[in-house]
């Protein structure tokens, strides 16, 4: 009997060190490989429609900057530092979903401007380097509304200009200001849901 108790205690001893290692991984990945958003609101109309789900890639952006026309995911007001900050967010976010809460400043939006860019709105629309930039993805016209920014406005180092593709329904860099780089989380690249729209994104 003694030796089936210890027999069975070692077996539980295994399975609970699986199950942690099983989640340990997958929080590893989740905080730095991958993850998937879903899209909540009309801010990216037509592009990314309330509901879909994306994949968004975290590993690009260990490399490289963002770039003029990527759609990003990042936290408003609050920055990964490092690979802690990052895991932290990641458990956060399932303690969150355990609740049945989600968080309010997760966003997508598409990046207008980088470091060292030149952003004026007039008009109806966009210029970036004094020139109009061409926006076959957007829904409605652009205007300033109510702004924390003086435009022109260089973008600083660091810093990104970012704006929803549905203009007049977004709430982005106009109203809230630059995105530090240090909260983006990744780059939504592939649409994995409703089916029948699964593909990579523009």
């Amino acid at each position: 009997m003694k030796n089936l108790k210890e027999s069975l205690l070692k077996e539980w001893g295994k399975f609970i060190v699986y199950i942690i290692m099983v989640f340990s991984i997958g929080i590893l990945l989740n905080s730095e490989v991958y993850a998937i958003s879903i899209v909540d609101g009309p801010s990216m109309e037509n592009t990314l429609i309330n509901g879909e789900k994306l994949y968004v890639d975290k590993v690009t952006y260990h490399f490289t900057q963002p770039k003029k026309g990527d759609i990003i995911i990042f936290l408003q007001n609050e920055t990964n530092l490092n690979c802690v900050d990052k895991i932290e967010s990641v458990i956060k976010d399932i303690a969150m979903n355990i609740t049945g809460k989600t968080r309010m400043n997760r966003l997508v939006k598409r990046v207008i401007g980088v470091p060292g860019d030149k952003i004026d709105i007039k008009n109806g629309e966009v210029y970036v380097n004094n020139k109009i930039i061409e926006e076959s993805y957007i829904k409605n016209k652009t205007f300033k509304g109510l702004t924390l920014i003086d435009y022109p406005i260089v973008v600083p180092e660091g810093k990104l200009f970012v704006m929803g593709d549905n203009r007049e329904e977004s709430r982005d860099s106009r109203s809230f200001g630059l995105v530090d780089i240090k909260s983006v989380e990744g780059k939504a690249v592939f649409r994995i849901w409703p089916l029948n729209k699964i593909g990579t994104l523009n």
